[in-house]
Formats: structure tokens, sequence, C-alpha cells
């Protein structure tokens, strides 16, 4: 019997080296793809925030030409229709990422 006993403590003597060993890499490994999620998470805010920056410079533009008169009706609904199509496309790409697809 306290052979067994000398022969489980020196098994356990020897694993718990090895146990703190591969504790430490699953903590290196989740902080790693902890980091590289936010990374991409504020890559996609900015991306998102110059989006909207460029529609909103689009639609200064479009203000100061219609208060100088040279847009026709057509072409406004036209230009309208674009930027309804392009937030639309925009927020299913948006609602897509989200899923995780």
């Amino acid at each position: 019997m306290s052979d067994s006993k000398q022969n489980n403590s020196w098994l356990i003597h020897l694993n718990r080296p090895l146990v703190n060993f591969i504790m430490a890499l699953l903590g290196m490994s989740a902080a790693y793809f902890t980091t590289v999620a936010s990374i991409k998470v504020q890559l996609a805010e900015k991306a998102e925030s110059a989006l909207v920056a460029a529609i909103d410079k689009r639609l200064d533009r479009l203000e100061v030409t219609l208060k100088e008169g040279r847009v026709s009706k057509d072409e406004f609904f036209e230009f309208r229709n674009d930027i309804e199509s392009r937030l639309a496309r925009i927020e299913f790409y948006l609602t897509n990422k989200g899923d995780g697809k």
C-alpha cells in the first residue's frame, strides 16, 4: 500500500507543473483571441464612421445644389433611391455580420 501511495504522490508532483503550464497556455490564447476580436470591432467602427461621413458629405452637397436650384425632381428622386438602397445594403451587411455569418 505504501508503494502505491508513493507512486501516486510522485505522479501528482510531476503533473502539477504540467497543469500549470497548460493553464498558462490557455490563458495566453484566450487573451490573444480577445485582443484580435477587439481590434476587429474597432476597425469595423472606424469603417462605419467613415462611411457615414461620406454619406453626410454627399447629402450636404445635395442640399447646396438644391438650394441653388440645379437639380430636377427626377435627379433628386434618383439620388434619394440610390441613398436608400445603399443604406439598406449597409444595414443588411451589419445585420449579417452581427449574426456571425
